[in-house]
């Protein structure tokens, strides 16, 4: 009788492990079917929260790791795409081209709103360049005017020396002739009157051109530190991610301290990136160190990023070398980074608010 009882209850055990066991892995498959169906349907940030179940679960594959930075690129798209409706609807076209430039958003057609991130830049690059044209149409056409006054302004000149020489020729040659020297004086006071006029047309004319030169110098000035502030906010925004992922470490939740690192290296890669192409080619001189302020404080926030994910793989013996090492040097690296963005952030200020 007691070893029938023995086996029925070895029996409910194994049951209830192997109850336990089908729950799981049945939970597991809903998860996954969850990631796929939220990132399918463009729903990234529930995605990405499943996304996170499932690595809690220790259910991480390489595919869900693809899953995960795609889905956070996207989120970056979508904040992007937002800042350039924004700036689109505020007639500033020139600054929605920089920021969809390059970006998810119009290079994955996966991204939910690729359509319509493709036909906002289409516009925006359309209107940037036509106002860029119709500036550059204007300067040409004053240039051209101030250049037909000036041949003109030559003309009387060379007008004027010849009258003179006519003049000195007949009161020398005919000292009778008065009333034709007269009327020779009268043509020279006109003609200089008149050369007079023209060329005080022509200086207000060259004022107006200066003024105009002047007027799109401080555009262009305003639209690169337009581009470089929001180069400046993506680094920042990619620091805080970083900030939050030493909050994570230092509560030994390494799964949430990796999700926080990868979008912060997503959006400083491409501050990076964004940022070195402006310096490139659309820096002026004068401005090109607050460019390479911003390059320094990014590569500084990489480098933490670097030793604050060498903290994770140590996250459960935090009293180990390896641990204290990889969070101190992280931490350092990040205050480095914070001592230059006020110095990136003053070089903005004068000119964008």
């Amino acid at each position: 009788m007691m070893l029938k009882l023995a086996v029925a209850i070895a029996a409910l055990g194994a049951l209830a492990t192997s109850a336990y066991f089908v729950a799981k892995e049945e939970r597991a498959r809903t998860l996954a079917d969850t990631v796929r169906e939220r990132f399918g349907s463009g729903e990234y940030l529930a995605a990405l929260a499943a996304a996170g179940e499932l690595q809690q679960a220790g259910r991480t594959t390489p595919e869900l790791e693809a899953t995960i930075a795609e889905t956070a690129r996207f989120l970056v798209a979508e904040d992007t795409l937002k800042k350039a409706r924004q700036a689109a609807e505020e007639g500033r076209y020139a600054d929605a081209r920089a920021l969809l430039s390059g970006s998810e958003a119009v290079a994955n057609p996966a991204f939910k709103y690729y359509e319509e991130a493709k036909k906002l830049y289409a516009q925006a690059e359309a209107l940037a360049a036509g106002a860029a044209h119709k500036t550059a149409v204007t300067i040409s056409s004053l240039e051209e005017r101030a250049a037909a006054e000036r041949a003109r302004r030559e003309q009387l000149e060379r007008n004027k020396t010849a009258l003179e020489g006519t003049l000195s020729e007949k009161e020398k040659t005919l000292a009778e002739s008065r009333a034709e020297i007269q009327a020779a004086k009268e043509k020279l006071a006109a003609s200089q009157k008149e050369t007079e006029v023209k060329q005080a047309a022509l200086l207000a004319e060259e004022a107006r051109t200066k003024a105009l030169m002047e007027q799109v110098e401080k555009e262009s000035t305003q639209k690169f530190f337009t581009e470089l502030k929001v180069y400046r906010d993506m680094a920042q925004k990619g620091k805080e991610q970083l900030d939050a992922a030493v909050l994570e470490i230092t509560a030994k939740r390494d799964v949430t301290a990796l999700l926080y690192l990868s979008q912060g290296k997503i959006l400083l890669e491409e501050a990076r990136v964004k940022t070195g192409e402006l310096k490139a080619s659309r820096t002026p001189a004068a401005h090109r160190g607050a460019v390479d302020t911003l390059l320094q404080a990014v590569s500084k926030v990489l480098e933490a990023g670097k030793h604050l994910r060498n903290a994770v793989v140590y996250i459960d013996d935090q009293g180990s070398a390896e641990f204290i090492a990889g969070l101190e040097k992280g931490k350092a690296a990040l205050s480095a980074a914070i001592a230059l963005f006020p110095e990136v952030s003053a070089s903005i200020a004068p000119f964008v608010p």
